[in-house]
């Protein structure tokens, strides 16, 4: 037994279960399992694992943005993400978020396997460029483009958020300003093609194509 104590995050349940399967089967202990962002945070304040293996693409809260509130609420959770995106966009996102690995899902398994082991050991599995668009967002108005992305209105991202709409208009319009766009179509867009977020709908017309754990 290595004595590993890991969290899962991925939207589909068949994927959470196969990175179960294979984590156990390397004697790392799954003490949770998450379907998005924001239920993953619940299972890092309550389990502080050593380890949080996390889907790039998750519904509610993405990945990168779940990565760095993980580095916030514990600094003993060391974060590896899953993706299916080679882009180094999203290697550089994810370091800078407080990511230690970033593993594709078409690797071997065994890669997944070295990176949980030699995160938790405090060795760090991917490298780091230049910084990019989402330098200038806050991590709010992540959050709203998140939802944004996701087909969301003002009223249903300021119930998700637990804020006002008014807060919710204020955060729209500080994105379109500083993303230079004038609707929600530009803005969704322009968030694609600065690589700033991977839409859950993206993650899973990915997994139609035999997307794995």
């Amino acid at each position: 037994m290595t004595g590993l104590r890991v969290v899962v995050a991925d939207d589909h349940a068949l994927v959470r279960a196969g990175i179960r399967a294979l984590l156990s089967s390397h004697g790392i202990d799954v003490v949770a399992e998450a379907g998005d962002g924001r239920t993953l945070l619940e299972e890092v304040r309550k389990h502080t694992p050593d380890v949080a293996v996390i889907d790039i693409a998750m519904p509610s809260l993405d990945g990168i943005e779940a990565a760095r509130r993980v580095s916030q609420i514990s600094s003993e959770t060391k974060v590896v993400i899953l993706s299916m995106h080679a882009d180094e966009r999203f290697v550089e996102r994810a370091r800078r978020a407080g990511a230690k690995a970033y593993v594709l899902k078409d690797e071997a398994e065994d890669r997944l396997i070295r990176a949980i082991k030699r995160v938790a050991k405090g060795t760090t599995c991917l490298s780091g460029g230049d910084g990019s668009a989402d330098e200038t967002l806050t991590p709010r108005e992540r959050e709203v483009l998140q939802l944004i992305i996701e087909g969301k209105k003002n009223r249903e991202i300021a119930d998700v958020m637990c804020r006002s709409v008014h807060t919710v208009r204020n955060h729209r319009a500080r994105l379109m300003r500083k993303l230079r766009v004038r609707s929600a179509g530009e803005l969704v867009r322009a968030a694609e093609r600065l690589g700033l977020m991977v839409s859950a709908a993206d993650a899973s017309g990915s997994s139609r194509g035999g997307r794995t754990g």
